[in-house]
């Protein structure tokens, strides 16, 4: 049964995908916008791209070395 709801999810999701991204582009066509416009949008989508894949990797590396594990202290506590 648990496999049925998580292929029925992934449907309800994928089918959601496609509404939402056949709306987008049918307002982007509707709208017009010069050509400078455009390669703006795009270069600013290929930036934010590029960064937001950085930092999920940083996050990845960071927590894989173990910089994300709270301070640690060999000394006794005083009293």
């Amino acid at each position: 049964m648990r496999d049925r709801n998580q292929w029925a999810l992934a449907a309800l999701l994928a089918a959601l995908l496609v509404g939402a991204s056949w709306f987008c582009v049918s307002v982007w066509r509707s709208t017009p916008m010069p050509l400078y416009g455009n390669i703006i949008l795009t270069g600013a989508v290929i930036l934010i791209l590029i960064l937001g894949c950085g930092l999920i990797a940083l996050m990845f590396y960071s927590h894989r070395k173990g910089y994300d594990e709270p301070a640690r202290s060999n000394r006794t506590q005083r009293e």
